[in-house]
């Protein structure tokens, strides 16, 4: 079964002016989970990004940095509620971003 992003986008935010943030599926009171696909362009800095909830990223392509260690496409990270981290891309990268339990208002 293939995926195609571009037919399941529910919206596009503009994070900043260097990174996208498209939402591909939203929580439900049923099911909280959400599904973000964010795209960096090269040099990209999203700043202190604190975890109120559960986040599982996976680099689709490019290098993806946390603020102390760079990642690679085929990479699957996980931040655990309290953690901090910077997220940043020298190159530019896409992630996959899923929040298992929906997002938290405190998080960035």
């Amino acid at each position: 079964m293939g995926v195609h992003l571009d037919q399941t986008v529910v919206s596009d935010i503009q994070v900043n002016e260097h990174i996208t943030a498209r939402r591909l599926k939203e929580g439900t009171p049923k099911d909280p989970s959400v599904i973000t696909l964010l795209e960096f362009a090269p040099g990209a800095q999203f700043g202190e990004d604190r975890h109120a909830v559960r986040e599982f990223v996976h680099v689709i392509k490019g290098e993806f940095g946390d603020g102390t260690d760079t990642w690679q496409a085929g990479t699957v990270l996980c931040a655990e509620p309290g953690s901090v981290h910077y997220p940043q891309s020298a190159t530019g990268c896409t992630l996959l971003v899923f929040y298992p339990d929906g997002e938290d208002a405190c998080d960035n």
